[in-house]
């Protein structure tokens, strides 16, 4: 089946994440004076209104799906339509969550921690790392692991636009969390230098590691994820070699079978050093990103509808390839 390609696809920090800052501040409020359910049922019409109006995060949910099918890793229940619009309100439940994260009403009994050692061990020598994240799952529970360790800071890089807008929320819910998020457009020396300070007092880096650059398509490596060659952030893995600190991969999942909220918080070293010889820099940062897009391919297929990519991810690195992506 062939179809055509989302118009002149946008750069992910053009399009604003799917929770426009009225709408999330409206739902922040339902849940904080009425819960979760008063919460879900307010949430419906607003996921409703964004699966029918917002078709090119539609065609992005459908892409990947249909990614994950012909990997043979998932099958619809339904239809494609239909699978489209559950991943849309798995979303919404992320939203859900984010908010209880902040508000602190998600303790370390809803956690089930695996890998957590090397966390504990770089905190009991004093020494941070950098965590690489995505948008599967939900991140946020990341501040789980700084009530588990109650020296442990996190400092989690954000692009400035929605940066704000997180602080914004984290002061309203009076999180007093050690958890604190840092703008970053762009990574100057200055930038470096105040991270490499923070790693050396011991804390945390959290980057995300599945979208491309503010600046476009400079500073990437193409790497296979769900069978088909797409472009990944080199920052993170060249800000480790830099910073010379070890690397983590982190991916937080919610639990579909439980009835009650429950999370599984991996962690798992990828390098205690980051090392790019300039002779070979290129070639290691293959290897490098492809071990980081094995690890989200493996995490995708364990929660299919928990990926929050909602743009075109492949269509952008590779607008000149024919694309499969059903057509709603």
């Amino acid at each position: 089946m062939t179809t055509p390609q989302p118009h002149k696809p946008q750069h992910w920090a053009q399009m604003g994440e799917a929770g426009a800052t009225a709408g999330m501040k409206f739902l922040f409020w339902v849940y904080r004076w009425f819960g979760r359910i008063p919460f879900r049922i307010a949430l419906f019409p607003v996921i409703v209104y964004f699966f029918a109006g917002r078709r090119t995060a539609r065609q992005a949910s459908l892409q990947y799906l249909q990614y994950l099918r012909t990997s043979g890793c998932y099958q619809p229940r339904y239809g494609r339509l239909y699978d489209s619009f559950r991943h849309f309100l798995s979303f919404g439940e992320s939203l859900l969550d984010k908010l209880a994260v902040w508000q602190g009403d998600i303790g370390l009994n809803a956690i089930r921690f695996h890998g957590h050692e090397w966390v504990d061990r770089l905190a009991q020598e004093g020494r941070g790392a950098l965590l690489i994240g995505s948008h599967l799952g939900n991140l946020e529970i990341c501040r789980a692991l700084a009530q588990l360790n109650t020296n442990l800071t996190m400092n989690v890089l954000m692009h400035n636009a929605h940066a704000a807008k997180f602080n914004s929320m984290l002061k309203k819910a009076g999180s007093n969390s050690q958890m604190n998020i840092i703008q970053v457009t762009e990574m100057g020396p200055a930038t470096a230098i105040m991270l490499q300070e923070k790693l050396d007092r011991g804390e945390f880096i959290v980057i995300a590691g599945d979208r491309i650059p503010v600046s476009g398509g400079k500073n990437t490596t193409r790497a296979n994820f769900l069978g088909h060659p797409c472009d990944f952030p080199s920052g993170p893995f060249i800000l480790a070699s830099i910073l010379r600190c070890p690397m983590l991969s982190i991916f937080c999942l919610r639990d579909s079978n439980s009835r009650k909220p429950r999370w599984d918080l991996h962690m798992d070293l990828l390098a205690e050093q980051i090392i790019l010889p300039r002779a070979r820099r290129q070639q290691e940062l293959g290897v490098y990103v492809q071990q980081w897009a094995d690890s989200l391919t493996h995490f995708c297929r364990l929660a299919p509808l928990q990926w929050y990519n909602f743009y075109p991810f492949w269509h952008l690195q590779n607008t000149d390839a024919e694309s499969t992506s059903p057509k709603p």
